[in-house]
């Protein structure tokens, strides 16, 4: 679920009124306001920085006043693999699936045909119900969800006028469109995590307690 990767980063611009700063200390800061808690393609969520493994130069350009840094860095990076079984807390249901969070990390969707099976949506309890053995296992929100990894996904950002268009979509007033499949039911989430609990000891942990 965690790892950790190298970055360089050449442009490490230290402000002036940091500068009297440890030199550690005020790179580790600037770090964690470009870095920490932000998506990065193809490397995944970033966790922390965890360690400073080289600082070099210190660059004072004219009329800047502020110092620039090559650094190079290890990060704790949020990264689950395809196959990986992780627990989280049911969020949201619709009729396109769950949405599922760790708390750090929001954007898991559980697509409808991932779901154990026989299931059906409920549309006046708005949750989604396990029918087995002639008995109904409903999804309530807040409870705990075992789920296994399907994909990781990066979408690429909408432009500006997409995200216009789906702005302006219309919809009956006060009816919530459904989870869109692969987006977490937000307008843009910069990496997914698409989970699947149609197996034994998948879902609810309530049902295998």
């Amino acid at each position: 679920m965690f790892v950790t990767s190298t970055i360089s980063d050449s442009h490490v611009r230290i402000l002036p009124e940091n500068l009297g700063k440890a030199r550690v200390e005020a790179v580790t800061d600037q770090l964690e306001i470009t870095y920490v808690d932000k998506v990065f393609p193809e490397l995944g969520f970033i966790i922390s920085i965890y360690e400073i493994l080289s600082i070099e130069g210190g660059t004072i350009y004219p009329s800047d006043g502020g110092a620039t840094f090559s650094v190079r860095f290890s990060v704790v990076v949020f990264r689950p693999y395809v196959g990986e079984v992780l627990i989280g807390r049911l969020e949201k249901s619709n009729s396109a699936g769950l949405k599922v969070t760790l708390d750090f990390f929001n954007d898991v969707f559980v697509p409808e045909h991932a779901l154990q099976a026989p299931s059906e949506f409920d549309e006046q309890e708005q949750l989604w119900v396990w029918k087995i053995d002639g008995n109904e296992a409903y999804m309530e929100l807040e409870e705990k969800v075992r789920f296994r990894v399907m994909a990781v996904r990066f979408p690429e950002e909408p432009n500006s006028l997409a995200q216009e268009n789906d702005t302006h979509t219309d919809k009956p007033e006060g009816e919530e469109a459904p989870l869109p499949l692969g987006c977490a039911g937000n307008p843009f989430a910069p990496m997914i995590v698409e989970g699947d609990i149609n197996a034994d000891g998948l879902g609810c942990l309530s049902w295998w307690s």
